[in-house]
């Protein structure tokens, strides 16, 4: 039998597996769509219906604890306008008593001037004041130090004055007389009846002593007519709350209501219900009446879980019901939401029946588009393989025949490109072939290394913040409550303290190498930098240390859009590198210029430079200069030349993550003269217009005031438990939420009807949600400008970008804003609130200036 030849043998093998591809690639897309409906329907679909459940569920208690903290402010309003009212009352009294007494000592001089004997004159006085009122039928009376009622408007004393022992009100008068006749002057609560009335009510009096005349003179004002005030105002306090529980929803139609400890039901959306009496209603299930179990679960955390009828099924009672209860003990209110346990059930069954939906609709797609796929792209594999083989089988002429514009087009161009080129010369295609595929393999893998240990450390870091957030607020909680009454658990607790700061350290370089530390760019002087960065290095630059500086151009022209705390960090942290570099001393230079770039340059620093205008950084000393492989790996994070356990190795990885997260390029190299150059290439700015406002972050603003009321929005539920604590500890009202978009729906509740009820927000950057935080606060900016807002972080989700570079009006920068790096404690909160005051302050008072 004659053998097959190289191009038969070929032609046969590529018959017999003609299709095995398409085949397997049906298969596997298949298997793999199989797999995803069944860990989607078995797996995923029940944990979101119990997370969107629990999430209804807890929004209904969010709502409730932020509409009694609400109602607590409004009892705290009212019985401050009590005292005010009091107070008010008093300063009239004491006003009307001054007018009498000028009054008598002017008629008093006229009629001795007139000859008028002074016990006429007396007389005549005393019946003008005995007609004199004022208020609520309010009066000035007389009486001698002999409990001789002078002037009175009440009929029982126009005639016989003196009051006879055993009378019910001499004891009071007499008891008011001495006591003013001891103090000269003084305000005295008693009982006293009205004109013409009978019940003896509760009176404050301003009394004062006129020895010289032998009599005292009051006025008064009954307490009864300031309780009149007070329930005005509680009454205008539930017409707030009335306006402010109609804006807020449960679930679909569920609601809150109020009602006081009789079973009146003060606000009610119902008008059936609406201020009514409801003791008569009952538990259908344990015959109680039901306002009666409501107070029971009142505070104590737990809902009360009932049957009730429906507005569009009333009377059948058979829906369950879930009610929490908060009980305002000053107002007698019990604030009470209601919502129907199949409502909080839908919102999770109608998501999920959604997602099979989508999840069915995404299989029948994609097993659609990917069957048209793969013919599409099988096809021409095949002609692609059966060139192939011809090739392998010697065939330099053979050629695939393809002509199509995408990828698998370009790919058959290449292929009849390539055996053409083999066709003239193989040997010299072959050698460039593999010199150009490893130099793109080396430079591939230590792209693909260093992206890949990018992200791993920004999503390691992100996730330790909030860990060691969590881990130094408790502590700090810990050593103060407990640590003075133990001493030696302050001894465990110090190093733990010290060992989670140290590891936020390390957190904080990881995420400057990963691009993904929140970074606070302003237009900052490079020049002020470097003399910040010289006064800092200066202790650790003496001996056979030397420390120069020379900027190159003018310094009012170094003006860049960078952090300014970062790039200082950066210098030092080069400086410090250098000097170790130097082991026996040696010289350290700072400079700079203006760089005006006009084409790309593509070899000196880290990444192509585009044309612009740069501010450029030297740093060069005299040391023993760069390695091969310090060069090549200098950038990479814990790679070090230097020995020792205190080395963390991110020194220069951190500095290559400032410069690239602020649009800027850096360059390592050995200059002939010796020693090591590390240039940074940053954006140039223009000077600012203003460059006086900008507050003094250094110090501290003016001390945080206690008793406002906070916006806390962060979504770890542990992270948002110790700021909470750390707010309340200095005294402050806080109301929470887990979301952007919860935030916004407290803002609208909040700031509907008073502008200025939220004294500021903290918020996390990275939320949940349609708004994230810079976004929230820019809404909060422009519907309370007052408003102090801290901004809280310790990651970016965006390597390329920073605030401000965008043109959406939430990502603009705000000159009032303080951004505050996590992890942190109560103080260092403290610490930012107040600047955040601070520049709030400045602002307006600028504004105002202008």
């Amino acid at each position: 039998m004659r053998p097959l030849s190289p191009a038969t043998s070929s032609s046969a093998l590529l018959n017999a597996h003609k299709s095995r591809l398409s085949r397997q690639l049906s298969l596997i897309i298949r298997g793999i769509l199989v797999v995803v409906f069944v860990f989607v329907y078995f797996y995923t679909v029940p944990m979101i219906k119990q997370k969107v459940f629990e999430i209804e569920r807890n929004s209904s208690r969010l709502a409730l604890n932020n509409v009694f903290e609400i109602a607590n402010r409004m009892y705290a309003g009212v019985e401050e306008y009590r005292q005010q009212a009091l107070d008010n009352h008093k300063g009239q009294l004491k006003l009307v008593v001054n007018l009498a007494e000028t009054f008598l000592r002017s008629h008093f001089q006229e009629a001795a001037k007139n000859g008028i004997p002074l016990q006429q004159a007396r007389q005549t006085a005393f019946s003008y004041l005995r007609n004199f009122t004022f208020g609520n039928q309010d009066y000035i009376w007389v009486v001698d130090h002999n409990i001789q009622v002078l002037s009175h408007p009440d009929p029982r004393f126009h005639q016989d004055a003196r009051i006879k022992p055993g009378d019910d009100i001499q004891p009071i008068l007499e008891s008011v007389v001495r006591q003013a006749m001891h103090d000269g002057e003084g305000y005295y609560h008693y009982k006293w009846s009205r004109i013409a009335g009978a019940e003896s009510l509760d009176k404050v009096s301003f009394v004062r002593d006129y020895p010289e005349w032998g009599f005292v003179i009051g006025s008064g004002v009954y307490l009864d007519d300031l309780e009149a005030e007070v329930r005005l105002r509680r009454e205008q306090a539930l017409t707030d709350l009335r306006h402010a529980l109609q804006e807020i929803k449960v679930a679909k139609t569920g609601y809150m209501y109020v009602f006081d400890s009789n079973g009146h039901m003060l606000i009610h959306p119902n008008d059936n219900l609406d201020g009514v009496t409801f003791t008569t209603l009952k538990n259908p299930i344990t015959q109680q009446p039901i306002n009666q179990e409501l107070m029971k679960v009142a505070d104590t955390g737990k809902e009360l879980n009932y049957r009730w009828d429906k507005p569009d099924d009333p009377g059948n009672y058979a829906y369950d019901k879930l009610s929490l209860v908060r009980y305002i003990k000053g107002f007698d209110w019990y604030i009470c939401s209601s919502v129907y346990l199949d409502e909080l059930q839908s919102s999770s069954e109608l998501l999920s029946s959604r997602i099979m939906v989508l999840a069915g609709l995404t299989m029948l797609a994609t097993l659609l588009i990917s069957s048209f796929l793969v013919n599409r792209i099988t096809r021409p594999l095949e002609q692609l393989a059966s060139t192939a083989l011809k090739v392998q089988g010697g065939d330099l002429s053979a050629r695939t025949g393809i002509q199509r514009d995408d990828e698998i087009g370009i790919l058959a161009s290449s292929i009849d490109a390539m055996v053409q080129r083999l066709r003239n010369n193989i040997e010299t295609l072959d050698a460039q072939v593999k010199q150009r595929t490893e130099e793109l393999l080396a430079t591939n893998a230590r792209a693909q290394r260093m992206s890949a240990v990018g992200q791993l450390a920004g999503g390691l870091a992100h996730d330790f913040n909030n860990l060691l957030s969590i881990i130094v607020g408790n502590l700090i909680v810990a050593r103060e409550h407990y640590s003075a009454n133990d001493p030696e658990l302050d001894k465990l607790l110090s190093p733990a303290e010290r060992a989670a700061r140290r590891g936020a350290d390390i957190t904080h370089r990881l995420l400057a190498f990963s691009r993904r530390q929140p970074l606070q760019p302003e237009i900052v002087s490079v020049n002020a930098v470097m003399a910040e960065v010289l006064e800092l290095l200066h202790s650790a630059f003496s001996g056979p240390y030397r420390l120069h500086y020379r900027p190159q151009q003018h310094p009012e022209l170094a003006w860049a859009n960078v952090d300014p705390g970062h790039l200082e960090n950066a210098l030092v942290n080069l400086g410090l590198n250098a000097r170790d570099a130097m082991q026996d001393g040696g010289t350290l230079t700072y400079s700079w210029k203006l760089c005006d770039i006009t084409r790309p340059i593509e070899q000196r620093f880290d990444e192509t430079v585009p044309p612009g205008r740069y501010i450029e950084i030297g740093v060069a000393d005299t040391g023993s200069g760069f390695s091969q492989s310090a060069l090549e790996q200098a950038f990479e994070p814990f790679f070090s030349t230097k020995q020792g356990s205190n080395n963390s190795g991110l020194g220069l990885s951190m500095v290559y993550g400032f410069v690239k997260q602020s649009f800027g390029y850096i360059q390592l190299g050995n200059p002939p003269q010796g020693g090591a150059m590390i240039r940074l290439l940053l954006p140039a700015s223009s000077a600012p217009a203003n460059p006086d406002l900008s507050d003094d972050d250094s110090g501290r603003g003016p001390e945080l005031a206690p008793g406002g009321l906070y916006l806390l929005v962060e979504d770890n539920p542990d992270v948002r438990a110790v700021i909470r604590k750390q707010l309340t500890d200095l005294g402050q009202h806080v109301v929470e939420a887990a979301d952007g978009d919860e935030a916004q729906t407290l803002l609208d509740g909040l700031l509907e009807h008073n502008p200025t009820a939220l004294t500021g927000m903290v918020s996390d950057i990275m939320i949940p949600g349609s708004m994230n935080g810079r976004k929230l606060a820019a809404t909060l900016r422009r519907r309370a400008p007052a408003a102090v807002i801290l901004l809280v972080s310790g990651y970016t989700d965006d390597p390329t970008a920073r605030p401000g570079s965008g043109n959406d009006p939430a990502d603009q920068q705000d000159p009032m804003l303080v951004l505050l790096r996590k992890p942190f404690d109560r103080q260092q909160l403290e610490q930012a609130l107040e600047r955040a005051s601070a520049r709030v302050r400045l602002h307006h008072q600028h504004r105002s200036l202008t």
